[in-house]
């Protein structure tokens, strides 16, 4: 394996050589993903900026998740093919999960990597710091990939997440501005449209109050989502699943509701309950206040195999449970300590209203060369911003 992959690096360096010698297109803005088959919510709406400030930028997307199967794996090699065309003839990339060919190729001293993390935040521990363990990469392969290295900067939903992700890329917080994610903006400044549109289309979770279960993934195959159906009385609740991407997991119950066309993020709007384990996707429900709880019914052992920057017990007391009927009962009886998410929210949500205008300001600055590479520059022009949005 470790020969094969020499040999591809040698390959793409070869191919990405050539392509350094053609003309770069300043006005060019790349964005990858291998994440998504779409342009993610957050590239959209930088896009929206990019385009309102009418500069003449022409954006690229180039967004395919990586899948197994050789079929899949000789497609994503084309779509690497056009990566290495694109990075070599733009000034800068956004970029939302580790790229291979811009990790592990040499670039012009012109190019500027901004990494905005498909995550508002880093509940569970990953990339370098869960190196070696169950559910982490393997040390000798991440090394040879220079996994989540040539961020010029890494945008950051929150001043506390730095440290953890510091870690996570080894890397230093000198790369990092605070300025939050352009989906919390969205989310909060929009919610009431979103509600509108997802209640158009479904009324009936108007009906009773919305439970919205958001589980992390696990590459192993479990009962969690089978003991928490079983635990809700649907008599008084209206339940809606949205899983990973990558899980794998089936669940066949006609009494959860199904609903398509609506993202988990926008989902939340409608929710009176958002339930999730390790997922960021607390952290964006902290941003509308919503009553956050967190089932953990695996906690020992998932502590052990992939482990946790946030004690969550200790973040939100009284809104952890490892039982599904308890914290179902929790719901039904007892009352929710808005202050506890209060103070999540203060502590993890960057909420400006201006991440979006903030992040193409950058783009604009790297695509003309004004930015000379100091974090700091940016940092004391962007990273203070008046609160605009509650």
């Amino acid at each position: 394996m470790e020969i094969l992959i020499r040999i591809f690096i040698l390959h793409i360096k070869i191919i990405y050589f050539i392509f350094k010698l053609l003309p770069v297109d300043s006005h060019k803005v790349v964005f990858l993903s291998r994440n998504f088959d779409a342009p993610p919510l957050d590239f959209r709406l930088i896009e929206k900026e990019l385009v309102k400030n009418s500069a003449g930028y022409k954006t690229v997307f180039l967004t395919r998740r990586i899948r197994g199967g050789i079929p899949n794996m000789v497609g994503y090699y084309f779509h690497t093919i056009r990566q290495l065309f694109h990075i070599a003839t733009t000034n800068v990339c956004v970029i939302d999960s580790y790229i291979i060919p811009i990790s592990v190729l040499n670039h012009r001293k012109e190019l500027r990597v901004i990494q905005i993390w498909h995550s508002m935040g880093a509940i569970k521990k990953f990339g370098y710091q869960t190196l070696g363990t169950r559910y982490g990469r393997d040390t000798r392969l991440s090394a040879l990939l220079h996994m989540h290295e040539k961020y010029d900067v890494i945008v950051s939903g929150s001043y506390d997440m730095i440290p953890y992700y510091c870690e996570a890329f080894n890397t230093h917080r000198e790369h990092f501005l605070p300025v939050g994610l352009p989906r919390i903006d969205y989310i909060v400044g929009s919610k009431d449209d979103i509600q509108r549109r997802i209640y158009s289309k479904y009324p009936e979770l108007e009906q009773k109050p919305v439970i919205l279960y958001v589980p992390t993934f696990r590459p192993e195959i479990d009962d969690g989502i089978d003991k928490f159906i079983e635990s809700v009385d649907f008599d008084k609740h209206t339940l809606i699943i949205k899983k990973h991407p990558n899980d794998q997991r089936e669940f066949k119950d006609n009494r959860v509701t199904n609903i398509q066309g609506f993202s988990a993020l926008e989902l939340l709007t409608v929710a009176d309950y958002i339930i999730t384990d390790y997922s960021a996707i607390s952290i964006e429900a902290s941003a509308l206040l919503k009553c956050v709880y967190f089932y953990v019914y695996d906690y020992d052992k998932y502590v052990e195999s992939n482990g946790l920057n946030i004690d969550l017990y200790n973040e939100m007391p009284g809104c952890v449970f490892k039982s599904a009927d308890k914290l179902m009962e929790k719901i039904n009886h007892g009352s929710y300590d808005i202050k506890s998410i209060r103070d999540f929210k203060d502590k993890y949500v960057v909420n400006n209203g201006y991440s979006a205008q903030i992040i193409s300001a950058v783009i604009d600055e790297c695509a003309n060369r004004v930015w000379a590479g100091n974090i700091e520059q940016l940092r004391r022009k962007y990273d203070k911003v008046p609160e605009t949005v509650d």
